[in-house]
């Protein structure tokens, strides 16, 4: 992979890692968390890419519908993490993982 996919890969991953970390506690943000750390090792690995984004995704899905549920339940309740990290994967990471040449 040229040096110039793997530094956009890495900084879209930084961005993700940094919306991760503003999770609340849980275990769907837990899963999503460990995801982005499974991600981490195997972009730097270069090895397991597409199996731990898919992971990563399913996680997100997960979050996602729990967080539409309670915003349902709680009129005004925002989850401004989780859409942010939302927003990162498939603005940022998710582009620079396909531009490299990455089935995800």
């Amino acid at each position: 992979m040229p040096d110039e996919y793997f530094t956009s890969i890495e900084a879209a991953l930084q961005v993700v890692e940094k919306f991760a970390s503003r999770l609340t506690v849980g275990d769907a943000a837990g899963h999503v968390r460990r995801s982005v750390d499974e991600l981490c090792t195997a972009v730097t690995t270069k090895e397991g890419i597409e199996p731990a984004v898919d992971r990563l995704l399913r996680g997100l899905r997960g979050l996602d519908d729990a967080s539409a549920a309670r915003r349902r339940r709680e009129v005004g309740h925002e989850t401004p993490a989780v859409d942010r990290l939302l927003d990162a994967v498939q603005e940022e990471l998710l582009p620079a993982l396909r531009r490299a040449g990455y089935q995800v």
